[in-house]
Order: structure tokens, then C-alpha cells, then sequence
């Protein structure tokens, strides 16, 4: 097969690497674009429309097939307007063989690719913004109970003292407060949340200090409060690692999208080069354009 492309000069790819250099029609690649950004959001917008549209307000079950067009949907429409896009490039380009017709379906892919990510960035950017202006406006509104709230990394206070206070309460001893817990626990806490690990000894004595406990006592405390901590530094972990592995495979669909809109464009491309610019281009600059009945040069696209 290679061979047989090597040694034939008329075979399409041997034209593409070996022909002459290839010259770009930018007027016919923003053409390109802009037809497939077109075809995009007019496609879209019909899905959209046909979809919802399905939705029965009285039976919430129709919403998920609903969901399921709409999502098979919005994956096929990139692909009919750019290979739209990637046929009204290859088009206009002038007069090219077809490998230059994917050549200018490539260049349209990636241009309509770069102005489809900088418009989606905008509205999510606009988007996120009115969430966090309505956001700021409920933490402001409910500070003073976030306040009340507020605790270090990973520590239920009312739920490490309550063993303590009960055996303390038993021996006619005063109990000790969340608060005064909070306050021994706040600054060795924080050291671990950057360190990773709780410095024992130091939060032995912080709550030895802050609680007037016994050692014994501010080491039982001590072991809660670590066990906490570990078991809420665990289940981070384990979040961060879920996030990373749901956005690994969000990244794999976005490069399948990305590679099956770039092979319809170039398709595209190469579908947009009309019989005729082909014969035309490979006639080279020795073509004789003959005046009209009217006097006036004839375009050889349309002789």
C-alpha cells in the first residue's frame, strides 16, 4: 500500500506531501467558522427546544429520556457544523486539490475550537459570578451563625468531651466546654492541617493548660481529638483522589469530542473541494481565462 503511494504521483497524499506549498484562504477559513458556529448554537437551540419541550410537568419521569436526547444531542451537532464549517472552508479556499481541503477543515477546526472555548468561558465566567454575588449576600446575611459554627479541621468538640464530661460529671467534677476544647485545639490543629500530622505531645498540653485536666485526662481527650483529625484527613484524601479520577474522565471525553469534531472537520474539508478546483489546481498557473460573451473574464470555477 505504501509502496503503491510512493510510486504513483497522482495519488492524493503523494500530492500533499510532495506538491507545491499549500497558501491559506483565510477569508474562506473564517467563513468556515463562522458557518459552523452558526450551525452550532441554530442546532443546539433546536435540541434544546425539542427536548424541553418533551418534558410533561405532570409526570417527572419524562425528564431523563428527555436528558438522554439532549445529551446524545449536544455530541452531534459539533459534528454536523463542523463538517459544515470544515465544507464552506474547503469551498471558498479557491482552486486546491483535496488535501488542501483538509488542510483548511484542520485550521477551521482548531479556530472554531479556540472561539467555542473562549465564549463558553465567558458565560461559565458569568455564571460563577452571579452564583458568588448570591452567595456573598447569604454568608453575609447568616455570618453571625457561621460564626457560632465555626470549628477546626475535622473536630466535633461536643462530640470529644461528651465521654470526659460524663465520667467527670459522675465524680462531681465541673465539665468542660466545647469552647474551652476549641481554644486548646485551634492553633496545634491548624499546624497539622499544613504538616499532615497532629503533634501529640504539644496538644497534650494545650488542652492540659486550657481545661485544668489531669494528663491522663488531656491524653484521653488528646487520642479523640487525633482520631478525628485522621479520620477527617482521610475522607480529603479520598475526595481528592475521587476529583482527580472523575476529572481524568472528563478530560477523555473532552478529548474524544475533540478528536471526532476534528476528524469531521477535515472530512469536511476535503467533501468542499469540488471536482473542478481540484482539475483546476492541478493545471497549475498555465490556465487561459476566456473573456465572456460579455467581455468580461470568466471565473474557471464556473466555466
Amino acid at each position: 500500500m505504501a509502496t503503491r503511494m510512493m510510486d504513483d504521483p497522482s495519488h492524493p497524499r503523494r500530492k500533499f506531501l510532495d506538491g507545491p506549498p499549500i497558501k491559506l484562504s483565510w477569508s474562506a477559513i473564517f467563513g468556515g467558522v463562522v458557518a459552523a458556529l452558526g450551525i452550532w448554537a441554530l442546532l443546539y437551540a433546536l435540541g434544546l427546544a425539542l427536548g424541553l419541550s418533551a418534558i410533561d410537568p405532570n409526570n417527572p419521569e419524562t425528564a431523563k429520556p428527555s436528558g438522554i436526547f439532549t445529551g446524545i444531542w449536544s455530541l452531534v451537532v459539533p459534528l454536523i457544523a463542523l463538517f459544515i464549517g470544515g465544507a464552506v472552508a474547503g469551498r471558498g479556499a479557491g482552486l486546491i486539490h483535496r488535501g488542501g481541503g483538509a488542510l483548511h477543515g484542520l485550521v477551521m477546526w482548531g479556530l472554531t475550537t479556540l472561539v467555542g472555548a473562549f465564549l463558553v468561558g465567558n458565560l461559565l465566567a458569568s455564571a460563577l459570578s452571579g452564583v458568588v454575588s448570591l452567595g456573598a449576600g447569604a454568608v453575609k446575611s447568616g455570618g453571625t451563625l457561621m460564626g457560632q459554627q465555626q470549628k477546626p479541621f475535622g473536630l466535633n468538640a461536643n462530640d470529644a468531651v461528651q465521654p470526659i464530661n460524663e465520667r467527670l460529671r459522675a465524680e462531681g467534677k465541673p465539665a468542660i466546654t466545647a469552647d474551652q476544647l476549641q481554644a486548646a485545639t485551634k492553633d496545634v490543629v491548624n499546624t497539622a492541617v499544613r504538616d499532615g500530622k497532629i503533634d501529640r505531645e504539644t496538644l497534650i498540653i494545650s488542652i492540659a493548660r486550657e481545661t485544668s485536666l489531669s494528663r491522663q485526662d488531656a491524653e484521653e481527650l488528646a487520642t479523640r481529638v487525633e482520631t478525628q483529625f485522621n479520620d477527617a484527613k482521610t475522607k480529603v484524601e479520598e475526595g481528592a483522589l475521587q476529583a482527580a479520577d472523575t476529572t481524568g474522565k472528563a478530560f477523555w471525553g473532552v478529548f474524544g469530542a475533540l478528536l471526532l469534531g476534528l476528524i469531521s472537520a477535515v472530512l469536511g474539508g476535503v467533501a468542499g473541494v469540488s471536482r473542478r478546483q481540484q482539475q483546476l489546481a492541478e493545471q497549475g498557473p498555465t490556465i487561459v481565462v476566456e473573456p465572456s460573451s460579455t467581455g468580461f473574464p470568466q471565473d474557471p470555477l464556473h466555466q
